[in-house]
């Protein structure tokens, strides 16, 4: 590398370090004082992380020019992309007093200059978001932008058309769309709550966590596929993140699974499915519950709690299907010699876990969640102080700012392009009529579930689950109201409980081929097919795609309910999954017959579905099935104590 390179490489990644940085302090100093009004938030949160994208994700040199001449074409494209998106941005701040009080929306002409800007902008955030989150997404509002401009379309999707400016108008000179609820939550909410979880990771809270996990259920069977469980578990309330999980778990938890037995595939499948519960796991969950709160209007606080109980259960599904797995496979534990001294850990780390404690009183509280995370963010630091091996000096606080910003980048460019299928929605109104005719068409609220789960899934297979919710928030979700609203349940309640259930599957969709973030981390730890890994991933955690249909039909699982209607709903849930995480499996005492199976899962769904008699069925159908498995293995055992006392 020459000494003009090197300074070059240099003097970018100080200007990285310094735009990143002042991104993070900007939002730190939001929460602290106070929000600005939405365009200035949104409009600040957005133009930092499209030039933060701009300088960490360069175009390539193309490979027909020469390298001198590739890296000046790549350098021109990067300053056009830049351009595109940072002059609109300046356009909107220059006339921010003229866009939100002198001009009525869809009234006022659109001027030559807006619509430059405005497609200037939206060409930017689709280019960015291709370097940050690759095609699908890309391509996805790409069609549903040309949707406007398409009219005498058949069906519902027919319109008379609509001009440029009405296109631009939605887009970029209202809160509709780029700058509309998705985006907002990004700047607000969820940037500041990565930033807390950058500054636990270097506060030592991950060593803590891993120590202690493997500590208490490394030695037991299966030992690391339980610690991969357990710790992704615990690692979610730092990360709300699923390929972050993995790359910060599966780094330690596939290698010893692989050498205690697991081939590789399974390795990296058990931590996948695992890691992505960390999405729906609070306090710190995953973007989309903090969009989700902005769109139902629920203090994030109450969406934890909401999101407890189902968190619970997505983990205990899986761990149950991990231990049957080592007893099928006959996979040991951990050698005690090679089992860290959790107490020891415990003692010099205990105090990292303020921060969280700080967090969840807070949440818990009267406190906005923007003040909370920024309070454990400084709970962070002044903790760390307590030991000296854990203590947080400026280089290790702005290596947190810096991890904080970058981390937030896919979810900013993701929510601002997600924004823009709203715009269009609300432009053509297509998704009330969408709505309308689903409701006429689809026959009941479980097939309605059915339609919505297959849709959330596939649509989350290539984008982040928070643009796969948002596109449901508009298309699906307002059908499955209908339905409950129409079955008697009240109103806030439908609205809590079908967000839950697309925000469920949302998370989900990256576990699952063809495009799913999770098992391609894990696939790269364990060194095995992408493909394999990722189907694996998804046998493993299939009993968690279960759990959305239980508090859907029983709301108490969402904490809905008084507290003996939630104590029953979740010990007949817990049922339920045990008994079809053993059919899914095939193993409990011994490896299961077809037929045991079968009646297997017939007990656990009916435990599933609501209603004293579905319940009651259920518990017959696992008793007649523990009858027949445990039967003979306990008639051996009688006849062989009979044998031994008539011996004595």
């Amino acid at each position: 590398m020459t000494e003009t390179a090197a300074t070059t490489r240099g003097s970018k990644s100080l200007l990285v370090t310094i735009v990143a940085v002042a991104m993070s302090l900007f939002h730190i100093f939001t929460g602290i004082f106070g929000v600005y009004e939405v365009a200035i938030q949104t409009g600040v949160h957005l133009s930092f992380a499209m030039l933060l994208i701009v300088l960490l994700r360069p175009s390539p040199p193309p490979s027909r020019l020469s390298p001198s001449a590739g890296r000046l074409a790549a350098r021109a494209f990067d300053a056009f992309v830049a351009f595109a998106a940072l002059a609109p941005m300046i356009y909107r701040f220059a006339n921010l007093d003229y866009l939100t009080s002198g001009r009525f929306e869809f009234v006022t002409p659109v001027t030559p200059m807006e619509a430059a800007m405005g497609l200037l902008l939206i060409l930017g955030i689709l280019e960015l978001c291709r370097r940050e989150t690759g095609w699908p997404l890309v391509l996805i509002v790409a069609i549903v932008l040309a949707y406007p401009f398409t009219p005498g379309l058949p069906w519902i999707f027919k319109h008379a058309g609509y001009s440029l400016g009405q296109s631009v108008d939605a887009q970029y000179l209202t809160l509709a769309g780029i700058f509309g609820i998705p985006l907002s939550a990004s700047a607000e909410y969820i940037i500041l709550f990565i930033i807390f979880g950058a500054f636990l990771e270097r506060s030592g809270l991950g060593k803590l966590i891993m120590d202690i996990t493997v500590g208490l259920v490394g030695r037991y069977r299966g030992g690391p596929a339980k610690v991969a469980v357990v710790a992704s578990a615990l690692h979610g309330t730092i990360s709300g993140s699923a390929p972050a999980n993995v790359l910060t778990v599966g780094v330690l938890t596939i290698p010893m699974m692989k050498r205690l037995g697991y081939p590789a595939y399974m390795a990296g499948a058990i931590e996948a499915a695992a890691s992505t519960g960390g999405v729906i796991m609070p306090p710190v969950m995953g973007s989309v519950a903090f969009i989700m709160a902005q769109f139902i209007g629920v203090p994030y606080g109450m969406i934890a709690l909401y999101a407890l109980i189902p968190a619970f259960l997505y983990f205990f599904g899986i761990f149950l299907t991990v231990h049957w797995s080592a007893l099928k496979h006959d996979i040991s534990g951990v050698p005690k010699d090679d089992l860290p001294d959790w107490r020891a850990t415990l003692r010099s780390h205990w105090h990292t876990l303020l921060p969280l404690i700080v967090l969840v009183y807070m949440l818990m509280g009267s406190y906005s969640a923007q003040y909370s995370a920024t309070a454990a963010i400084f709970a962070c630091v002044v903790s760390s102080w307590a030991r000296k091996h854990t203590r947080m000096g400026w280089r290790e606080i702005l290596q947190a700012l810096e991890n904080g910003a970058r981390g937030a980048l896919m979810v900013a460019i993701a929510t601002a392009a997600a924004g823009m299928i709203v715009g269009v929605f609300e432009l053509t109104g297509v998704a009330l009529k969408f709505t309308q005719v689903a409701t006429l068409v689809v026959s009941s609220l479980f097939v309605g579930l059915l339609v919505t789960m297959a849709v959330t899934i596939i649509l989350g297979m290539g984008v982040p689950p928070s643009a796969s919710y948002i596109v449901q928030v508009a298309v699906t979700i307002p059908m499955l109201q209908v339905f409950l609203k129409n079955g008697g349940m009240p109103a806030d309640t439908a609205i809590i409980v079908t967000h839950f259930f697309v925000m469920y599957y949302s998370a989900l969709a990256v576990l699952t081929p063809p495009d799913a973030l999770a098992s391609v981390a894990a696939a790269g730890i364990a060194q095995s097919p992408f493909l394999k890994t990722g189907l694996h991933a998804t046998r493993v955690a299939f009993v968690a795609f279960v759990v959305p249909f239980m508090f859907v039909y029983k709301p108490a699982l969402l904490t809905l309910g008084t507290w003996d209607e939630i104590a029953s709903a979740l010990v007949i849930a817990m049922c339920g999954i045990a008994i079809i995480s053993v059919a899914f499996e095939g193993f409990l005492l011994r490896r299961l017959h077809l037929a045991e199976r079968l009646l297997a899962f017939a007990a656990g769904a009916a435990l599933i579905f609501p209603g004293m008699l579905s319940d009651m069925l259920g518990f017959g159908l696992a008793s007649v099935f523990l009858v027949i498995h445990f039967g003979p293995a306990l008639a051996a055992r009688r006849a062989r104590t009979a044998a031994a006392s008539e011996k004595t």
